[in-house]
């Protein structure tokens, strides 16, 4: 019996000492040597260049900075609500806003939008509203010549929301933080009666 473990003993301590010691017909990672081992080369895990994968936010790339370029360009609109009433007079946060993009306008190729009224029923009240915006941009340095080129009546990029669209997008954000998520208008568990 005790023959019988010592030979095992003795057969398994020389295959070890062979494969680490290094055997002419070695090729793997038993070798030792990992340099010896068969691996492929850097060109041959990317496969050939026209089928390579594109380097890491290549393809994205181009969406993300059109989506940039449309928000500043949104920064260039001025809305309805930035006007007091029915009137071409900016409101306290629209010559705020007026003074930030004249500051921005040289350096963009965006023109200001002067948002139309809806439908375009009031045209008259439109191109009132684009005369006092000039008038305002010539008053902080610009040339008239310019600024009449880059003001423009239209609709806004995005439409706005009506009232139900609105207080849909205002509880929306509330769901399950604050109220309880599901029911909230019409007596629903978790929710409140308003």
């Amino acid at each position: 019996m005790r023959w019988k473990g010592w030979m095992l003993w003795a057969l398994g301590a020389s295959i070890l000492a062979g494969s680490v010691g290094g055997c002419a017909q070695c090729q793997g990672w038993l070798c030792g040597d990992p340099g010896r081992a068969a691996r492929p080369t850097h060109e041959q895990r990317l496969g050939p260049p026209y089928d390579r994968p594109f380097p890491l936010g290549q393809v994205t790339d181009a969406h993300w900075e059109t989506q940039q370029t449309n928000a500043e360009a949104a920064d260039f609109i001025l809305y309805d609500h930035e006007f007091i009433g029915n009137t071409p007079k900016l409101t306290p946060k629209g010559q705020k806003h007026l003074v930030q993009m004249a500051l921005r306008l040289e350096h963009v190729p965006f023109p200001i939008v002067v948002e139309q009224s809806p439908d375009g029923k009031y045209p008259q009240l439109d191109s009132q509203r684009r005369q006092a915006v000039i008038e305002y941009l010539v008053a902080l340095g610009h040339e008239k010549e310019r600024i009449e080129n880059r003001v423009v009546i239209a609709p806004a990029f995005v439409e706005g929301l009506n009232a139900v669209e609105g207080e849909a997008a205002y509880y929306s954000t509330f769901q399950g933080q604050f109220y309880g998520g599901a029911g909230r208008r019409y007596g629903g568990h978790g929710g409140f009666w308003r």
